[in-house]
């Protein structure tokens, strides 16, 4: 199915791509690459989407002194790796996060699965393809995209994400349950105290949560 996009649709992306740019812009200066993931990624953008950014290799200690609303971790699942995350604002629709420890693979492939672009990619104007949380391929046209649903094309998608099969059907069975359940909730989450630092939290949660500790020192 094809959606063309309208004009309010057009400023809504190039608004919170504007953010985008300013961020991984900002990250640039300081020797790192971000990547913005998700419908800001693929374009079905909405007022209430979030603006996510990933660090793959961060530079915790700079990370550390950026100027946010808040910072808390979070550990998706006891088998995922803990991830950092900084929020710009109040509400956590813009946010930067990065890993504690080493991705795997189908978690590094997680990104592309909903759609995943550069400083680069944003600054051309370039879109991407992805899966959104409705389980519905997004495909990039000219005046807006096309839509497939991802049951019965996995394998097309697998092909032209350039990611695992194993990955599109760990995806597609957990979206499924939260769209049957509702949101299914997050094993950890710890929120930093004013001044703490992410060192301090990541040295505490070490200490205190084994399942934290092991998949950290995966």
């Amino acid at each position: 199915m094809q959606i063309d996009y309208t004009e309010r649709h057009w400023k809504i992306l190039n608004g919170k791509r504007k953010i985008a740019i300013e961020i991984l812009s900002l990250l640039k200066q300081y020797g790192m690459d971000g990547y913005v993931y998700g419908s800001v990624a693929r374009g079905d953008v909405n007022e209430k989407s979030d603006v996510d950014v990933i660090v793959f290799n961060p530079n915790q200690i700079v990370l550390d002194t950026l100027n946010v609303n808040h910072k808390y971790i979070v550990q998706a699942t006891p088998n995922s790796v803990p991830k950092a995350y900084l929020s710009i604002d109040e509400e956590e629709t813009i946010v930067i996060s990065f890993p504690l420890g080493r991705l795997r693979r189908n978690e590094i492939e997680f990104y592309s699965f909903g759609g995943l672009v550069d400083l680069k990619d944003l600054l051309e104007n370039r879109r991407v393809p992805g899966v959104n949380k409705k389980l519905m391929l997004i495909i990039p046209t000219e005046n807006g995209h096309m839509e497939i649903p991802l049951e019965g094309n996995e394998d097309y998608v697998s092909k032209l994400l350039k990611i695992s099969l194993d990955t599109i059907m760990e995806r597609k069975r957990l979206l499924t349950k939260r769209i049957e359940r509702g949101h299914t909730g997050i094993f950890l989450r710890y929120d930093l105290s004013g001044n703490e630092s992410i060192y301090d939290a990541f040295n505490k949660m070490y200490k205190s949560n084994k399942f934290f500790k092991r998949m950290v020192d995966v």
